[in-house]
């Protein structure tokens, strides 16, 4: 069971390792990464598996025959002994390249009712044959096409893996990145507690003193209640955060997190986009798109394999068999051996085509329809990828034009704090101009930190559309220009 534990440190320990560790340790615990490396290591058993073809193949038999062994309407074994006779025989084939099958046999025959005047007796026969294809299959071209086949899904299961890993590596800088902004946003609302607590000490004294009225309390008490109510749910919204970066990694980290307020700030400080073009990007980085290229060439290779199909079968057999017999003639007494040697030899050419090939034809289509398939998915592929790369670019530049604006949103929202809190204990102002300001400056506040955290999310968006290519396959840490987060004046 994964224990959901993950507890929020001071900076005690360095930041700019935190998310390069999360991500090596999803890549090590990831259940889909996990199950994609399986993928991997199936296409690679498929692959060896093809080999098979270049075994040897070795066949034995034997048995006793009496009368016809012949099954009407059935195929009969092969290697056995002729009629009335015991017999055992064994044979191999091998295929050799570039397109030959090789093969030697060897049988031998007790024969038990030999032809008049003979003894029963014995008969060996040795033989060897090679058979070469010469329209289909030449060159075992099937075995190859098979073989490229195979090798291209083993390419694509490969980069499949790669795109896995990429995804798992976007999802955990997107997880980790609204862990930041939750802590950023908590930060925020204590804060914003804070004030709205010093606010009512304040109007508490001022009453006391009889400089503003007793009803100017209502409003910093409504104030610090919400506030409260607002910890709250930014402590809610900070663990919710933290199982979702749990559940990306796969496991929870053996060690604590050591996120605190300025690290949302810090990571969004001096970042920029590599030199990518938006168009024209080929996209060969991500592995989404040598997936699909990988598959269209697996497909291409079983289009060719099956327009082999549909061509006729011609092979050319050339055999050679040479056969002893020795046998016990009668009229010699029962003492006399008879026998003798023969050879014999054959060349044939074997033509097979079968009438209408509706099967082939239709598998064909099949593939065909495969290929223009695949082609359609990579060219939706790379639109969708170039209106990733393009969306965002334009939401990291945006974004970092609207920090420039918000910055000075939140400098102003902290002096119109001070001054209307200035007016209120001279008993020039009432408490809710003081609670509006405070709020403005709140407001400014998370705005901010929305901004930084879809400043970041735009990078890692960016990063993962063009497939990390200009990356060094990690989100790298800023360093800290000085930005001061909320609560730290």
């Amino acid at each position: 069971m994964v224990t959901l534990c993950l507890t929020v440190l001071g900076a005690a320990s360095s930041q700019a390792d935190e998310l390069d560790d999360l991500i090596t340790l999803a890549f090590s615990n990831s259940p889909a990464l996990q199950a994609a490396q399986e993928g991997t290591r199936q296409a690679a058993a498929a692959r060896d598996a093809s080999d098979e073809f270049l075994d040897p193949h070795t066949t034995a038999a034997a048995g006793r025959v009496s009368g016809s062994a012949a099954t009407p309407l059935l195929a009969s074994p092969t290697g056995l002994p002729a009629a009335d006779a015991y017999g055992a025989s064994a044979a191999v084939e091998v295929p050799f390249r570039p397109g030959v099958y090789a093969g030697a046999g060897i049988s031998e025959q007790y024969l038990v009712n030999p032809a008049a005047g003979i003894d029963s007796g014995y008969r060996t026969l040795v033989g060897a044959q090679i058979r070469i294809p010469l329209l289909q299959d030449r060159g075992f071209s099937l075995w190859r096409q098979n073989q490229a086949r195979l090798k291209e899904l083993q390419t694509a299961a490969d980069a499949r893996l790669l795109e896995t890993r990429q995804a798992v590596r976007h999802a955990v800088e997107q997880a980790y990145i609204a862990y930041l902004m939750e802590n950023a946003n908590a930060a925020t609302s204590g804060s914003a507690t804070e004030r709205a607590q010093q606010l009512l000490k304040e109007a508490e004294e001022l009453v006391r003193l009889k400089v503003v009225p007793e009803y100017q309390l209502a409003p910093a008490r409504l104030e610090l209640a919400l506030r409260r109510e607002e910890v709250f749910a930014t402590s809610q919204a900070i663990d919710t955060a933290r199982l979702r970066l749990i559940q990306v990694i796969g496991i929870t980290p053996p060690s604590l997190l050591t996120t605190n307020s300025n690290t949302l700030i810090n990571r969004a400080t001096g970042l920029q986009l590599p030199e990518i073009p938006v168009s024209g990007t080929s996209f060969a980085s991500r592995g989404a798109f040598r997936e699909i290229a990988a598959l269209s060439a697996a497909a291409a290779a079983e289009t060719r394999s099956l327009n082999d199909k549909l061509r006729p079968d011609l092979g050319l057999s050339l055999r050679g068999v040479w056969a002893v017999e020795d046998s016990t003639s009668q009229t010699t007494g029962g003492g006399g051996l008879v026998g003798g040697e023969d050879t014999s030899a054959a060349a044939v050419l074997v033509w097979t085509r079968p009438w209408s090939q509706t099967g082939e034809k239709a598998r064909l289509r099949e593939a065909r329809a495969r290929e223009a398939q695949l082609a359609e998915i990579n060219r939706e592929l790379l639109i969708r990828l170039t209106a990733d790369l393009a969306a965002a670019h334009r939401e990291f530049t945006g974004s970092r034009e609207r920090l420039k604006e918000i910055t000075i949103a939140v400098e102003q929202a902290r002096r119109t704090l001070e001054a209307e809190a200035e007016r209120f204990r001279l008993g020039e102002g009432r408490s809710r101009n003081v609670l509006d300001a405070q709020n403005d400056l709140t407001k400014a506040y998370r705005s901010r930190n929305s901004i930084v955290a879809t400043w970041l999310k735009a990078h890692s968006d960016f990063m993962y559309a063009s497939g990390y290519s200009a990356d060094n396959n990690r989100m790298a840490e800023a360093p800290s220009t000085g930005g001061k987060p909320d609560g730290h004046p």
